[in-house]
């Protein structure tokens, strides 16, 4: 029997759901909209729906995805609001790298996309109610967002002394999370505001995509540790980095052309 292609879901997400009264977008994201699909990529839809049918869409969806197959995956992110919810699904009959990742917005939830971010580029599918719309960053609020996040980079790195204390002690463990959140966590966002200031909260999401060869490079040195010998020695390496890579971001700030 023939595999389920990408193609089919989506055709029949959307044949499924948009005749639907309270639909009122459906769009993709991810992979689509940047235009990179591969064999590994899955599906990111986004069903926009009318206030109070957030239930009935994730029910609907399902019923048209169990149609095609029998879900081995239903998994909804905690946490998150009624107008805001996440689902990932999985059919049986489909690759492991299938995952159908599907989010439920509703009117109450604004949606809004940036010319400037080509990292979340919608590909629209359906949209009844002219949902999806694209504005141009404010500039004096992009800086003012970067700025805080440049000093709060600062603030946090301040602190890797709470890593190189258990490098000291010599617990690899307690060494390796301090050393991810004080050190790489803080240096990764200082980056993202000096290479990509309108992607800055992406963190890693396609790191290898957006930053030159040569930050990609030094970073995968920096992340590969295996004792707290390792961590010592990248703590160094990144402390210089970290200075020079603020001394750029504070140079990028006023020369963002919004």
């Amino acid at each position: 029997m023939n595999q389920i292609t990408r193609t089919q879901i989506i055709e029949a997400m959307v044949s499924g759901l948009k005749a639907e009264e309270y639909i009122l977008a459906i769009w993709l994201e991810g992979a689509d909209g940047t235009e990179s699909v591969d064999a590994y990529s899955d599906v990111d839809l986004v069903c926009y729906v009318r206030d109070g049918y957030v239930g009935d869409a994730m029910a609907h969806l399902e019923s048209c995805l169990s149609r095609l197959g029998a879900l081995d995956i239903v998994y909804e992110e905690p946490g998150r609001p009624e107008n805001n919810r996440y689902k990932v699904y999985h059919l049986e009959a489909t690759s492991d790298n299938l995952l159908i990742d599907v989010t439920f917005q509703s009117e109450t939830f604004p949606v809004s996309f940036l010319y400037e971010d080509l990292t979340v580029v919608p590909v629209v599918l359906v949209d009844k109610a002219n949902v999806v719309k694209f504005h141009h960053a404010d500039p004096q609020m992009t800086r003012n967002q970067l700025r805080i996040q440049l000093a709060q980079a600062q603030g946090c790195y301040g602190q890797r002394s709470r890593a190189i204390k258990y490098t000291d002690r010599k617990m690899f463990l307690e060494a390796l999370i301090y050393y991810q959140k004080y050190v790489l966590g803080p240096l990764v966002d200082v980056l993202r505001i000096a290479h990509t200031p309108y992607q800055s909260d992406a963190f890693l999401v396609h790191a290898s995509r957006d930053f030159p060869p040569d930050v990609v490079t030094a970073l995968e040195r920096l992340y590969k540790v295996q004792s707290v010998e390792d961590i010592a020695v990248r703590i160094k390496l990144a402390d210089d980095w970290f200075q020079k890579a603020v001394v750029q971001a504070d140079q990028v700030l006023p020369e963002l052309d919004l």
